[in-house]
């Protein structure tokens, strides 16, 4: 198994085009988790909304200045701007203090939205998995080392790899940016348990392509039904986010979008339940496509 995961990783980081790849599903992941949201009602005045627009501190400076003019040449007073934000209970001296209190919120919408995930649904399974087996690699290293098993677990592992490596950078400069904050404000234990479950979701949600590479060999056909499954799994997770509790349907893409999950005091029972939905859909998919893989072998099937 060690032995299969080296040589994947050593044939990966000798492919140029596929590390290309990886990085501009890095930047696609960042992009679009980032964007607005379609289909959802978004604010960014208001940090108790649903779907609260993301805003970074250059650009709350330049709306911060335009309230400064209308609080200046207009009858609006610093009370109506802490109202607008639903902040007016805040003890805030200075306008530039609002930008903090916001880090809940915008941290709150980082971590619920999946948008990004479309992008590496349909890039990374044809660049990991079917690229590779439509070359006869995978099949070579399986006839060398006699275990098609292995071959298939070393691509397996190195798949999720390369989702939980993206996943993580792309969520860890998404908070830099929008949330630098909310480790001081809120502590590091709910940073932590809410980062880890939003790695376990997007690597369960990314489990389905992977089986799916496994099983189209067309690399076009593939990356349309990896692209449509995408787009399914965004509206799941926008439709949950417009509810205001848990509800234990057992689909990754769906608990995602769950807001309760993400928020300070959420219940652990939930929380465990999602990890083990996520962990379930992993274990499950993770056997679909070794048996996949195994099952060519035995037919005597080529995926040339």
């Amino acid at each position: 198994m060690k032995k299969a995961i080296r040589q994947e990783l050593f044939v990966l980081f000798r492919r140029w085009p596929a590390l290309l790849l990886l990085l501009a599903a890095l930047a696609g992941n960042y992009a679009l988790g980032g964007a607005r949201v379609v289909g959802a009602e978004q604010y960014n005045r208001r940090i108790d909304a649903k779907c609260y627009r993301l805003i970074n501190e250059t650009e709350f400076q330049r709306t911060l200045a335009a309230d400064r003019y209308a609080i200046k040449y207009t009858h609006r007073t610093e009370e109506d701007v802490l109202r607008r934000y639903g902040l007016e209970d805040a003890d805030i001296r200075e306008l530039e203090d609002i930008f903090p209190l916001l880090a809940g919120a915008q941290y709150v919408r980082l971590l619920w939205f999946l948008g990004g995930l479309l992008f590496l649904c349909a890039v990374l399974p044809p660049v990991l998995i079917r690229y590779p087996l439509n070359t006869g690699v995978p099949d070579l290293t399986a006839a060398l080392t006699g275990s098609r098993r292995n071959a298939a677990l070393g691509m397996i592992a190195v798949f999720f790899l390369a989702v939980f490596a993206v996943s993580l950078l792309s969520t860890l400069l998404q908070i830099g940016v929008y949330a630098g904050s909310i480790a001081a404000r809120a502590g590091f234990p709910y940073v932590l348990y809410t980062v880890l479950l939003r790695l376990l979701m997007d690597m369960a949600v990314l489990s389905v392509p992977m089986y799916l590479a496994f099983c189209i060999r067309s690399i076009p056909g593939l990356v349309m039904v990896n692209a449509a499954y995408g787009v399914l799994c965004y509206a799941l997770c926008v439709w949950a986010s417009r509810l205001d509790a848990v509800v234990p349907v057992p689909v990754p893409a769906f608990l995602h979008g769950l807001r309760p999950l993400w928020q300070q005091g959420g219940q652990g029972l939930w929380i465990t339940f999602a990890a083990l939905v996520s962990l379930g859909w992993i274990v499950l998919f993770s056997a679909l496509s070794l048996r996949c893989f195994v099952k060519t072998g035995e037919n005597g099937k080529t995926r040339r």
